[in-house]
């Protein structure tokens, strides 16, 4: 008997045949939503340092508890929805893996978009020939369940209280009387309690010992523990529950139903005037700028009033910013044009064509500005960042005319997504940090470096550059040496180390270096350890 005979004659407990999944789970769901915030209070509730390990530790424990509430109600899961699980499970972990803030950002970012997979009950069945609109469906669905699931569990308990040997005797029952019991009763106590206080100071004394609070604090406290219990319980009953997008109909590629019933239409001689404007100037800015775009140095250095600063600095971004758009205008223009003829859709694939080959020329020029800017003013987190987005653009477009223009778009959202995940995992191996500091390191030890070391953008750096930094350090300046070395030790103090909450390898590591090399970085300060060698 196979996975799926077994699946099919397996019959849950008799005790939970009597009472439908969502009623049966509701009191686990009560509990781990519970416990679910009171963790987060525990390993969240902190101002200064960033997420970390307790960021990380707190999306295992939602998707432990997703396992478990699931399980209790004798349902399978579908592996691609374990799948996806595990995945953002991963992804939260480079929050205890990296330093650097934007490579916390996107651990986030995917973790949550993976969540949001997971908690659907039919994923398997559409995920690869989804759109992008069915996507961005997918995830707003996924977050307005998790919002208000919570409602549906707290409905679901007020079902099962009743009078007492009847179905009010469940466990759901009496804790969901339990907490509207609390509920009624705090306001009464509160109002009581402060009457009791302002008629008798001995009770407003016994009372303000015992219970010393800062309301700021317990404010914070409760706010937090509210939102956390509140948005897991949501989730926890979306995961068990099965949020599910209406089904497509034949031919929509991926589109919802909204978009497919009656979407407007455009003839090929509006998109063609579109494209057709779109390409010619493009043409025009290659072909008039061809030897700015890869004249390099030369071209810089003999043009009146052209600096370097002008020429890459802002000619980088706005190239970027133009390779970003092309990409929707062409999905677009794919899905509003009307194809009557086989030569509307010959047309349409030749003007699209003409247009990818010409943005990535203008990606092509982008990454020349780059390079020029790298040996001019040094690397930064925001090129770095920028030309990884570039790179994937560019294989956005060759994929967009592999997939789109060849008649196969319901391919292309997933190969995007995929291709995405795959950039920031590269980006957590590659560790953007490290590769700006080492980049700079190198520009300044060459012999036609220009200017000199930026050491205020190199201190302002995650812990993720510091063994790059430790590791140069030696053999630099005394007047780059002193400012870092002063930076190591009140960024990363080796008697007072961070906490563990926001713990990460990365920092672990920038505050084993600093404290194995202290005595070497403050003989680096000079004598007054205040930095005042030159």
């Amino acid at each position: 008997m196979d996975t799926r005979d077994r699946m099919s004659a397996w019959q849950p407990p008799s005790d939970f045949d009597s009472t439908p999944t969502s009623l049966r789970s509701t009191a686990p769901l009560l509990m781990a939503g519970t416990l679910l915030g009171a963790l987060a209070d525990l390993l969240l509730r902190t101002t200064a340092a960033p997420p970390g390990l307790n960021m990380a530790a707190w999306i295992g424990a939602v998707a432990a508890a997703a396992l478990l509430v699931h399980r209790r109600t004798g349902l399978a899961v579908h592996p691609a929805r374990l799948t996806w699980l595990w995945l953002g499970v991963a992804f939260a972990a480079g929050l205890a893996w990296r330093d650097a803030p934007p490579l916390k950002l996107l651990a986030l970012a995917s973790a949550t978009f993976a969540f949001a997979l997971a908690a659907h009950r039919h994923v398997a069945s559409w995920l690869r020939r989804a759109g992008v609109f069915r996507y961005a469906g997918a995830l707003v669905l996924a977050a307005v369940h998790a919002w208000t699931g919570a409602v549906v569990v707290l409905f679901d308990a007020s079902r099962l209280a009743g009078p007492r040997g009847s179905a009010g005797s469940t466990s759901a029952g009496r804790a969901a009387a339990v907490v509207r019991g609390l509920v009624i009763a705090t306001p009464l106590v509160l109002l009581f309690g402060a009457l009791f206080m302002a008629a008798d100071a001995i009770f407003e004394n016994l009372v303000l010992h015992v219970l010393t609070i800062d309301l700021d604090q317990l404010a914070s406290h409760v706010l937090l523990f509210s939102i956390a219990a509140w948005v897991s319980t949501g989730y926890l009953r979306t995961f068990v529950a099965g949020a599910e997008l209406p089904q497509l109909p034949s031919g929509s590629a991926g589109l919802p139903v909204l978009f497919t019933a009656r979407r407007p239409t455009l003839g090929i001689t509006e998109v063609a005037t579109v494209l057709g404007s779109l390409d010619a100037l493009f043409m025009i800015f290659v072909t008039v700028q061809f030897r700015y775009l890869f004249g390099g140095d030369d071209v810089v250095q003999v043009t009146p009033d052209l600096t370097y600063a002008e020429y890459a600095r802002r000619g980088f971004f706005e190239l970027v910013f133009a390779v970003v758009l092309v990409i929707p205008i062409l999905l677009a223009a794919d899905w509003l044009l009307d194809r009557r003829t086989p030569r509307d859709t010959r047309v349409f694939r030749g003007l699209a064509g003409a247009q990818v080959a010409l943005v990535l020329a203008v990606a092509a020029s982008a990454f020349q500005r780059l390079r020029l800017y790298h040996a001019s003013y040094g690397l930064t987190e925001a090129r770095l960042y920028a030309a990884v987005l570039l790179v994937w653009l560019g294989a956005m477009l060759v994929w967009t005319a592999v997939t789109v223009l060849r008649g196969r778009r319901e391919r292309f959202a997933f190969g995007a997504l995929v291709a995405g995940l795959a950039t920031g995992v590269f980006l957590f191996v590659a560790n953007p940090d490290a590769v700006v500091a080492r980049a700079n390191l190198a520009r300044m030890a060459s012999t036609d470096a220009r200017v000199r070391f930026d050491v205020a953008y190199a201190t302002s750096l995650s812990g993720d550059s510091v063994p790059v930094l430790m590791a140069a350090l030696p053999a630099l300046p005394p007047d780059v040496q002193c400012p870092i070395a002063r930076h190591m030790l009140r960024r990363w103090p080796p008697q007072n180390p961070g906490s563990l909450r926001s713990w990460s390898w990365s920092s672990a590591h920038a505050e084993a270096a600093v404290r194995t090399h202290e005595a070497e970085l403050r003989a680096m300060l000079g004598p007054n350890q205040q930095c005042t060698a030159r």
